[in-house]
């Protein structure tokens, strides 16, 4: 399959192939894609970073555009992330030069879509998309392509749910073609996901063709020790990192933190440890204003040197320029979190740089633990379900926009519109929580609903609220969204330089002038607890101690298991259900508890385990720790929120688990 040169490829696109590749050779990844999406196909397609996959996709779908001489928009571009939208505005933008209004922007902070006509592309991000759909549906009623950039970080969480039932949306709400060969299409992209076919289905249908290309990249790791200092640690890995540069030669670097905080502590220590020298300090994290993250992409892209700090908003492929190394501030949660930020770094490389700190025995074997996954391509379990809160959002949106368009909207023509009848539990629910009511057969949203639709916060699935914006005093404008007001006077490293939190009369938040170097640090808000540490990194802590992770261990009180958090929580619920006296409790590798209470093998558990699934009886203080509330939980009945809670449990990753387990030995 695929196309083997250049020429045959120019012969299937005359028109779009000029204009995505002239003067240069086509990726082998992009001759195997090509051609599928060029015939229609729904297509879910994997490849390493850096392998050309937004032009495979982009390219066919523009010749089709061309070909079926349409005149209106014609396709979308869904990508996580605001940045990797401008991102791809700007290589797009290149590509099609000749036209450049045939390409828009439409984001939280960029509305450059005014007409579908002579349009081909607009880049949204999932929830502007939801939002453009809902208030302008016509802009988007020519559509016949969509394609989902970085599948990986969509699926399995509520965002995912939530696109799908847009493009399900945009699909139902489309004109008819004018050719019985202009179907609609999707298109998905991924650099790492395990159950590609399982993928494809939930995202593209049975039909859809799943394809892969290439191979990992080699990987070089540097572990550098910490700097000896008065006992403050992060100091310590600043320094470290800023005399590793100075004997590295290399002239861009992107840091990589797990949380915002360490984000913010590392890029202000850098800060003072780099002053004076070549390497200016910058840092990118979601809380701060869309001016100052877009100033410091310009400003990687731009300069020759540059060192930023980031947490997962530069995870995906954003072109910030060529990066020299990728330096992990810590140990990523999980084994898809290290590959896709090495693979920022060195991407025009068959090798991967990457440096990290040996403050510990323990880091260092978990860093070689997540390397060992990635060198075998052993990624983590991903549990995709159906969220009950989801579908709220969903029919919240439908009914606002029909009660605003003075149009009674029914359960039948609700169902038409969302293209499904399965929201109709979350209507009955809806109705017996007061959050819809039924005027004469309409269902309109109670008050307090309509009134946070208008003003535009439904969009949104991620649960949390941002905290009071922090203006800064020097422009006026919104500087991040996330400081801890609470700490007055702390020191915020911000536009490459320490400016002081301060409390105005009025309560809120500003910017000021330059703070001391000595002062404290303001605190971020964080994004909620981390990922728990994965069965897959377990295994290979075992495999490095020589032990054989597949053969359990029992003994007198406790079943070594290596389990990993999420799974040994829920073999502890199971075996109290089992043992209603006993005691059973969970950690990384263990289970606790009084074995002597039942007979334990492999098939007993899985038996336990069917039955349970079966029963839907698990307790909610279990079922809450597997899947994180998306943001209209709370308006759920309690029967739907517990229902919610029990689909969570990620019973295939349990069974699979179970599956890779070879026997359990009695320890002597």
């Amino acid at each position: 399959m695929g196309i083997a040169n250049r020429a045959e490829l120019a012969r299937m696109m005359p028109d779009a192939f000029p204009i995505f590749f002239s003067g240069r050779q086509p990726y082998a990844a992009q001759a195997l894609v090509m051609p599928e999406i060029v015939k229609g196909k729904n297509v879910l397609f994997a490849a390493p970073t850096a392998s050309g996959k937004t032009e495979a996709a982009v390219a066919p779908l523009f010749q089709r555009h061309l070909s079926f001489r349409r005149r209106r928009l014609s396709t979308v571009y869904v990508a996580p992330t605001k940045a990797l939208v401008n991102d791809l505005y700007e290589r797009l933008v290149h590509y099609l030069s000749r036209d450049p209004g045939s390409i828009a922007r439409y984001t939280g902070d960029r509305h450059e879509l005014r007409s579908a006509e002579g349009a081909f592309c607009v880049l949204a991000t999932p929830e502007a998309l939801d939002s453009l759909q809902l208030r302008s549906p016509d802009m988007l009623d020519g559509v016949r392509s969509v394609i989902v950039d970085e599948i990986h970080l969509l699926h399995g969480e509520p965002r995912g749910q939530q696109l799908r039932h847009v493009i399900s949306r945009i699909h139902r709400a489309a004109k008819p073609a004018m050719s019985d060969r202009d179907t609609f299409q999707v298109v998905g992209m991924t650099a790492t996901l395990d159950d590609m076919n399982g993928v494809a289905q939930s995202w593209l249908g049975e039909q859809a063709i799943v394809l892969s290309h290439g191979s990992p990249r080699e990987i070089d790791l540097v572990l550098i020790g910490p700097h000896r200092t008065d006992g403050d640690p992060n100091r310590a890995r600043a320094r470290s990192l800023a005399e590793w540069l100075n004997r590295s030669g290399a002239e861009k670097v992107l840091v990589f933190a797990n949380s915002r905080n360490g984000a913010h502590v590392m890029a202000a220590h850098l800060h003072r440890e780099l002053s004076g020298s070549r390497w200016p300090v910058h840092l990118h994290f979601g809380a701060l204003a869309a001016v100052e993250r877009e100033r410091v992409e310009e400003e990687m892209r731009r300069k020759r040197y540059g060192v930023c700090v980031a947490t997962a908003t530069l995870e995906i492929g954003i072109d910030i320029g060529d990066i020299d190394a990728v330096v992990l501030a810590d140990c990523p949660p999980t084994v898809n979190a290290f590959l896709q930020r090495i693979g920022r770094g060195n991407r025009r490389s068959g090798t991967c740089r990457v440096v990290a700190f040996r403050s510990r025995e323990q880091d260092e074997h978990l860093l070689r633990a997540v390397l060992d996954c990635a060198r075998r391509g052993e990624l983590d379990d991903v549990h995709d379900f159906d969220r009950h809160s989801v579908r709220f959002q969903q029919v919240l949106s439908l009914c606002w926009r029909a009660t605003r368009q003075d149009r009674p909207l029914s359960m039948a023509e609700l169902a038409a519109e969302a293209g499904t009848e399965d929201h109709a539990p979350v209507v009955q629910d809806m109705l017996s929580t007061g959050c819809l009511v039924d005027v004469r057969g309409a269902l309109i949203p109670c008050d307090r609903l309509m009134d946070e639709a208008d003003m535009g916060r439904i969009h949104i699935v991620i649960a949390g609220r941002s905290a009071s914006p922090v203006l800064d005093l020097r422009t006026g404008k919104t500087a991040l969204h996330d400081a801890d007001q609470t700490i007055a006077g702390g020191a915020v490293f911000h536009t490459g330089t320490l400016r002081r939190l301060m409390t105005g009369s009025d309560g809120g938040a500003y910017l000021g002038g330059p703070a001391d170097q000595s002062e404290s640090l303001a605190r971020i808000r964080g994004t909620g607890p981390a990922r728990p540490m994965s069965r897959r990194i377990l295994w290979s802590l075992a495999r490095q101690r020589g032990l054989d992770p597949s053969r359990w261990r029992l003994g007198r009180n406790q079943l070594l298991t290596w389990g990993g958090e999420t799974l040994n929580t829920l073999l502890a619920a199971l075996l109290r259900r089992s043992v209603p006296r006993g005691r059973f409790t969970a950690s990384l590798e263990i289970i606790s508890g009084d074995f002597n209470a039942i007979e334990l093998s492999i098939d007993s558990i899985r038996d336990i385990a069917y039955r349970a699934e079966n029963a839907a009886d698990l307790p909610l203080e279990v079922t809450k720790k597997f899947g994180g509330s998306s943001q209209f939980f709370s308006e759920l009945s309690p029967v739907l929120s517990a229902e919610e809670r029990r689909r969570s449990v990620p019973w295939r990753s349990f069974y699979e688990w179970l599956g890779c387990v070879t026997g359990i030995e009695i320890a002597g």
